[in-house]
């Protein structure tokens, strides 16, 4: 068995190949495959300009054509959205720092980019972290530019979009996974089911409400990423040693390396609790030096002792907190 095909199996549950081969069919695996041979270009998709013509903001507003469709991406995490090879990179003035990825008969060229993961003549699967949206070029904000060329004649980016609509509809119908329980929470929905949670892990923690809960929508955004769905991981844990050896379950995803095992749960609520159990451990017991108030040196202490890869962790967790006015669920908590 493939190991593209094992970590397909797992992000469904199945953790071995002997459980595959005793758990699923030939129809399964094939409709599992289908679903993660393709993604979309960033997590939250919301297209804020569209194919056609439009007007130019760079030249007073007089239509002109838009060859390709803009995407609502403020420096965030870029994804391929099929298997392919990075046929060219580069960077000029209108495009600025672009990617261009062919896939069989279509050419995707990802434009306005911050920075980039890949090199050119990489091999790429669906879902690979390809660069991060940026301000590049001819732009008036970060965001994602999209073009698609099919054998070089320019054509609309959504019916690529469609194409990844139907393949995930259908295979999630196939093996026979709601679509209805798919359904996510709205942002105030989400507060007001898991705050209550965080206020109490601050009680008995002395966590933070606002940093548990800015975490949680980092790193699930918000309840939308793979880890989960697929495992109700909303804070991108990964197994311990321990966690594997006493068989607890887990899901296989491509996160810093590829093929990497994360803890799974029975609901978001068990994860908050293995989440708040790890803050506590002497990894992180210089957060408790700081008040259950101070959620920035809360985050910068966890960024210390190594809980996120990511550099920019603490001032996106930050800007979670400020928007959304986290910080009112700890003084809450203190005040009470």
């Amino acid at each position: 068995m493939s190991f593209i095909l094992t970590v397909t199996l797992s992000v469904f549950g199945y953790e071995t190949e002997t459980d595959s081969v005793r758990k699923i069919d030939s129809e399964k695996l094939y409709w599992l495959s289908r679903y993660l041979s393709v993604s979309y270009p960033v997590k939250n998709m919301k297209v804020v300009s569209d194919y056609g013509y439009r007007k130019d903001p760079f030249n007073k507003g007089k239509k002109v054509f838009h060859s390709g469709i803009d995407i609502h991406a403020k420096y965030a995490d870029v994804y391929a959205m099929f298997q392919g090879v990075v046929t060219a990179i580069g960077s000029d003035k209108v495009s600025g720092n672009y990617i261009k990825i062919t896939s069989g008969s279509y050419t995707v060229s990802y434009c306005h980019l911050s920075r980039r993961y890949v090199s050119e003549g990489d091999t790429l699967y669906a879902g690979q972290p390809v660069a991060i949206s940026g301000n590049t070029g001819r732009s008036t904000g970060a965001h994602l530019h999209i073009t698609v060329r099919k054998n070089g004649e320019m054509v609309n980016p959504n019916i690529l979009l469609h194409y990844i609509d139907k393949i995930r509809h259908d295979a999630l119908v196939s093996l026979g996974i709601s679509i209805k329980g798919l359904d996510f929470l709205s942002h105030d929905d989400f507060l007001k089911r898991y705050s209550p949670i965080a206020m109490q892990h601050q009680r008995e923690y002395g966590i933070p409400a606002s940093v548990t809960l800015s975490q949680m929508i980092h790193e699930s955004s918000w309840g939308r990423s793979p880890l989960a769905v697929s495992g109700n991981n909303y804070f991108g844990i990964k197994c311990s040693t321990q966690w594997l050896l006493l068989g607890k379950p887990f899901t296989v995803h491509h996160d810093d390396k590829v093929g990497e095992k994360f803890c799974s749960y029975k609901d978001a609520f068990e994860s908050m609790e293995h989440h708040a159990r790890l803050l506590c451990s002497d990894r992180y017991k210089q957060c408790k030096k700081y008040s259950s108030t101070d959620y920035h040196n809360w985050l910068l202490a966890l960024k210390k002792a190594g809980y996120a890869s990511d550099p920019n962790y603490v001032a996106r967790c930050e800007k979670i907190i400020k928007q959304h006015k986290l910080y009112i669920y700890d003084y809450m908590v203190h005040s009470s």
